[in-house]
């Protein structure tokens, strides 16, 4: 067995092999200082390839929120369209009035999405390795969410990019085929309806306009279409704003131009379903222009917007509200992850 010499600061083994203390403590130093040298730098990397990874996935979820939201997709009519293969999905309503498209959704399209997500969505609209959910929350707390893509139930992640777009959405896929804007009427003193094919015939019977700035009685008649596909998924309904009409001498007539008629209506403080008049008239015609005619007192105090307007198909009487004519403010929120 070797046998050690110690002579000052040096170690010398039997062979003649000498070690120097200092030398020994720097090797071990320096060994220490390159370990956490490298444990830093690993550090550094792992931070920079985290950056990198988050700055990616929030670009990824800005386009795809900017895509659904901004955009009709490809095809615009693609909701319709029953083949997806070639599908890029939007949600922009393009039935929406030009001046407010740019951020009404359509809830045709939002279901759409929402029966057909995956196969929509994964390498269409954000890559495959990305995971997302997507809800819609209206500011009327009276709506449901509409959840279109829910949290899977092994959902486990803490690296969530989250995008927020204030949009409206067409809670209800209403639609209003006249409008009556009686209200305002009164400051802009304009003449209220379209030339009705009532002016003309008998005196007793013409339909000269109502004049409110003069508080003189009278009508307002506008024309619709109607066509088989409107009437097999849309219920009809006459709606007033306020509900309950003050004006005792007010009542509504539809007829067209070939059948008119005097057989009138009053209003019931209530919407009123009118599909199987409005079907009778039609009378299976492939396209029917119908006439909706307003008679009122003119009085200024009672006077009340009207709405002829279409509901889905089997809409819930509780739902049927003027309110829900126009689009609801939303929030689209949509989450991505890997």
């Amino acid at each position: 067995m070797g046998i050690n010499l110690i002579w000052g600061k040096w170690l010398v083994d039997r062979g003649g092999m000498v070690f120097s203390v200092d030398l020994m403590l720097a090797l071990i130093i320096i060994t220490v200082v390159l370990g956490v040298s490298a444990d830093a730098m690993d550090m550094i990397g792992s931070k920079m390839d985290d950056s990198s990874h988050e700055a990616s996935l929030e670009r990824i979820a800005r386009a795809s929120a900017d895509m659904l939201t901004k955009t009709p997709g490809s095809p615009e009519d693609w909701d319709g369209a029953g083949d997806l293969s070639g599908v890029t999905p939007g949600l922009l309503d393009t039935d929406a009035p030009l001046k407010s498209k740019s951020n009404i959704l359509s809830m045709s399209k939002i279901n759409c999405l929402k029966e057909n997500y995956d196969e929509l969505m994964v390498d269409r609209v954000i890559p495959r390795y990305c995971k997302s959910t997507m809800v819609i929350y209206p500011e009327d707390s009276s709506l449901e969410p509409i959840t279109v893509k829910d949290i899977p139930e092994n959902y486990n992640s803490s690296g969530i990019i989250v995008e927020n777009r204030t949009v409206l959405c067409n809670y209800h896929n209403t639609s209003i085929l006249v409008f009556i804007n009686a209200r305002d009427s009164l400051w802009e003193q304009k003449q209220l309806g379209e030339k009705c094919p009532h002016s003309g015939v008998e005196e007793d019977k013409e339909h000269s306009g109502v004049d409110y700035k003069n508080q003189r009685s009278g009508w307002a008649c506008y024309t619709f279409k109607v066509t088989p596909v409107l009437l097999n998924s849309t219920d009809l309904y006459i709606m007033t704003d306020p509900v309950c009409v003050g004006d005792s001498t007010a009542f509504w007539i539809i007829d067209r131009p070939e059948n008119m008629t005097e057989e009138h209506h009053t209003f019931q403080n209530k919407p009123i379903l009118v599909n199987n008049l409005v079907e009778e008239i039609a009378a299976n015609e492939t396209i029917a222009i119908l006439w909706f005619h307003v008679h009122s007192s003119g009085n200024q105090n009672k006077s009340f917007n009207t709405y002829l307007a279409g509901f889905p198909k089997g809409t819930d009487p509780e739902n049927i509200k003027f309110q829900y004519l126009n689009p609801q403010p939303c929030y689209f929120i949509l989450k991505i992850w890997t």
